[in-house]
C-alpha cells in the first residue's frame, strides 16, 4: 500500500473508523525510527499495518499531548515494540503510564469521542520519559526540538523537526483538513481552554518560522509560518464575537454559532460538512470551549 511521504515523514490516516483525513500519524525515518502522535487506541491496527508494511520498527513514540486521538496508542506500541521508549509533557507522563485517570475523564467529556478513540492500556514507568521545553534530540540525520504550548490543554508540546523545518502541533494551532469543499482550517479549543497561553503558545511557534506544518488534524502542509498568523487571526476573531454575544446577554449557543459561521467562512464550510463526528467532536465543542473560557474570565475583550 502507498502512504503518503514528504521527505523523511510519512503520514498514515488512523481516523476513526471508515473516516478519512481526520486524524494522522508521522513516521520519520532515520536511525531511529520515530513515531509522533500514536493515534486512537481503537484504530491502532491501522498504524500497526503500515508498520508492518514499511518493515519498521519504532525507536521513539512521541505524543504531543495525551487526549485518546493522539496518545491512545502509546502503551500498543510500547508493549509490541519493547526496546521503544516514548517521550511526553513532563505534566503528562503519569497519564501514559497509568490511562485509568484519563478514561475516566474522557469518558464524561464526551461519551462519543472516547467510544470512538477506544481504551488506552498502561505501560511501564522506564519507558515514559519527559521532555523539557527546547530540548532536542538527535534520531540521526534528523532532530526533534520539543516546545511546550500549553492552552488546548496544559500538557500540550509540539514538535520541530529538523532538518526539514516541520513543526508538530498536535491540537496548538488548529487542524487544517481537506474536505469536499476545499480546504478547511478549523479551531480546536475543547474546555479547559485557556486563551491566553493558547495565543502565547501560537507566537511562541511562529518565532520559530517553521516551514511546514503538520497538526494531527491533519497531514502536512507548506506555509507553516502563515498558518499560525491564521490560528492567532482565527482564534481572536472567535474570542472576540463569543465575547460580545455573552456581554450582550447571548447564551444560546446555536447563535453564536451562527455569528461565527458569518464572521468565519471555514467554520461554515465545516458544519456545512455534516459529518456528526466531526461536528459534535471538534466544532461545537471548540465554541462550548471558548464560551466556557470566556465566562470563566480567561479572555476579555
Amino acid at each position: 500500500m502507498a502512504y503518503e511521504k514528504l521527505g523523511d515523514v510519512y503520514i498514515i490516516d488512523v481516523s476513526p473508523g471508515d473516516l478519512k483525513g481526520i486524524i494522522s500519524s508521522f513516521i520519520i525515518l532515520d536511525d531511529k525510527v520515530t513515531i509522533i502522535e500514536p493515534g486512537p487506541a481503537k484504530e491502532y491496527s491501522k498504524l500497526r499495518k503500515a508498520l508492518s508494511d514499511l518493515n519498521l520498527k519504532p525507536d521513539i513514540v512521541v505524543a504531543t499531548h495525551v487526549h485518546l486521538d493522539h496518545a491512545g496508542s502509546t502503551g500498543h506500541l510500547l508493549r509490541d515494540f519493547p526496546n521503544a521508549i516514548s517521550y511526553i509533557h513532563p505534566k503528562g507522563v503519569k497519564h501514559i503510564v497509568d490511562p485509568s485517570q484519563l478514561w475516566e475523564a474522557a469518558n464524561k467529556f464526551s461519551k462519543l469521542l472516547a467510544d470512538n478513540y477506544g481504551k488506552p492500556i498502561p505501560t511501564d514507568e522506564k519507558k515514559v520519559f519527559p521532555a523539557e521545553d527546547y530540548s532536542e534530540i538527535k534520531i540521526g540525520n534528523h532532530t526533534l526540538k520539543f516546545v511546550h504550548t500549553p492552552g488546548h490543554a496544559s500538557h500540550h508540546m509540539s514538535v520541530l523537526l529538523y532538518p526539514e523545518n516541520i513543526i508538530f502541533t498536535g491540537d496548538s494551532a488548529g487542524g487544517i483538513f481537506n474536505f469536499k469543499n476545499g480546504k478547511v482550517y478549523a479551531i480546536t479549543s475543547p474546555t479547559p481552554f485557556k486563551p491566553i497561553q493558547y495565543l502565547e503558545s501560537l507566537e511562541k511557534m511562529k518565532a520559530l518560522n517553521p516551514k511546514y506544518i503538520a497538526p494531527t488534524h491533519y497531514g502536512i502542509h507548506d506555509n507553516g509560518t502563515e498558518y499560525l498568523k491564521l490560528g492567532i487571526e482565527r482564534a481572536k476573531v472567535w474570542l472576540d464575537i463569543i465575547s460580545s454575544d455573552i456581554q450582550s446577554g447571548i447564551n444560546d449557543i446555536d447563535k453564536i454559532t451562527e455569528h461565527l459561521m458569518n464572521a468565519d467562512e471555514d467554520f461554515k464550510k465545516a458544519i456545512g460538512e455534516n459529518i456528526q463526528f466531526f461536528t459534535k467532536g471538534f466544532l461545537l465543542e471548540s465554541v462550548i470551549g471558548m464560551i466556557n473560557a470566556i465566562k470563566n474570565g480567561d479572555y476579555k475583550k
